[in-house]
């Protein structure tokens, strides 16, 4: 496919063309929004080798786009800009696709009940709804995960309107591959520990059986329309293959170039904090896609301007322990130029230099995350009592995140 049409929230925005070795996106003549935080609006065509960041984003990896593929690649072909157009506005953030010159095709397929999903005993669920719902799911990582509108009697929200009801919701359900066993109690408990020490996380939830960890978008409004979201690979215009490519101080000066002012004080602190958890757990995928900026929208942002709405640092997500799995795991990303786990020193040293935090402060972030740490042990010892499979993992869990946080 050379071409395809761009959309904000399902209004025509621009259209993005291959163009031998490089993607080229132009702003439709009556565009009235910013593609992105790092796209805003000009006459002038933006051009990127392969595929601008933007648009990399939510390109599915792994098990996910195989099964796309799969389905669609007799008829619509494999490349990048068929990939996007068959994923339409099933993305993450307010971009959707279209073959260009076509109308932004609307999903009429029938979404299954969320207790149905959590309470379901059925080993190949997973597989059934990669099946049934893959070409409905523009989410990106190598984790198996498929996106779903579920329906929910018990969640009502109320329109803008008030005369109507929303009876569902948007998750992200993801799964496991052989090589990562029993991945969705690892993150439920990760992300526990998490929300447990004050980070602000979307709802999420740890099916009947084990198999299922499920998710609530954060990128939706009340009455459905997407905010943008953007990850760090995109904010530092790198590509998905980069996301590895950066360094914690890097992500700081992210949240001071793209988070508004006065809720960057806020955001380093709970990157300090999200830093500190991804050390504890050893959670060696911590890299650039896992942590993003959200905002309203960009109506008017054009080159030399600052955007006039509230960016903020995005609910946190994503967080595993990777150690059980891989014995001599790194970080994700490197800090004072080495990727090994840092001592408390580093760490501090890096919360001060970088995020501006002082020593009181510090220390009363290290007192939430160790005081959740604790909260979160008779968490792990219940899971691995009911799911023996996850035991082992558990106890090695629960051995690094009951270790002093010191230097020592």
């Amino acid at each position: 496919m050379a071409e395809i049409d761009i959309y904000l929230n399902r209004q025509l925005n621009g259209r993005l063309a291959k163009q031998s070795d490089k993607a080229v996106f132009s702003f439709a003549l009556n565009a009235q929004e910013a593609l992105s935080l790092t796209m805003p609006i000009r006459t002038e065509s933006y051009s990127f080798t392969s595929l601008h960041p933007i648009f990399q984003m939510n390109l599915p990896e792994g098990h996910l786009r195989l099964a796309i593929e799969r389905a669609t690649a007799k008829h619509y072909g494999s490349d990048d800009l068929s990939l996007l157009a068959i994923l339409g506005t099933n993305q993450i953030g307010r971009l959707g696709y279209a073959i260009a010159g076509s109308e932004l095709k609307q999903s009429s397929k029938q979404y299954p009940n969320l207790d149905s999903i959590l309470s379901s005993q059925d080993a190949n669920l997973f597989n059934e709804l990669i099946v049934q719902f893959a070409t409905s799911s523009g989410v990106a990582g190598v984790q198996p995960k498929v996106l779903l509108t579920l329906q929910n009697e018990h969640d009502i929200l109320p329109l803008v309107q008030g005369k109507a009801t929303l009876p569902w919701h948007s998750y992200i359900v993801k799964s496991w591959g052989r090589e990562y066993p029993q991945l969705a109690c690892n993150e439920y408990v990760c992300l526990t520990l998490a929300k447990k020490s004050g980070l602000n996380l979307p709802d999420f939830h740890l099916s009947d059986n084990g198999k299922l960890f499920l998710t609530k978008r954060f990128d939706l409004t009340d009455n459905g329309r997407s905010f943008g979201f953007e990850d760090f690979c995109v904010l530092q215009g790198k590509g998905t293959k980069e996301k590895y490519d950066a360094s914690l101080e890097s992500c700081t000066n992210t949240i001071r170039q793209f988070v508004s002012p006065e809720f960057q004080s806020q955001a380093l602190a709970d990157f300090f904090k999200l830093t500190l958890i991804n050390v504890l757990v050893r959670n060696g995928d911590a890299h650039l896609k896992n942590s993003g900026v959200i905002y309203a929208d960009l109506v008017g942002y054009k080159v030399g301007e600052i955007p006039s709405v509230d960016r903020k640092l995005a609910p946190i997500f994503d967080i595993v322990s990777t150690v059980p799995y891989i014995k001599n795991d790194t970080m994700a990303l490197s800090l004072t130029g080495s990727k090994r786990w840092p001592k408390l020193k580093v760490l501090k040293a890096f919360g001060k230099s970088h995020c501006n935090l002082k020593e009181s402060k510090m220390n009363e972030i290290v007192n939430q995350v160790t005081n959740a740490a604790q909260e979160t042990i008779p968490l792990i010892e219940s899971l691995s009592e009911k799911y023996l499979d996850f035991k082992r993992i558990g106890d090695e869990i629960s051995l690094l995140i009951m270790r002093d946080f010191s230097d020592n």
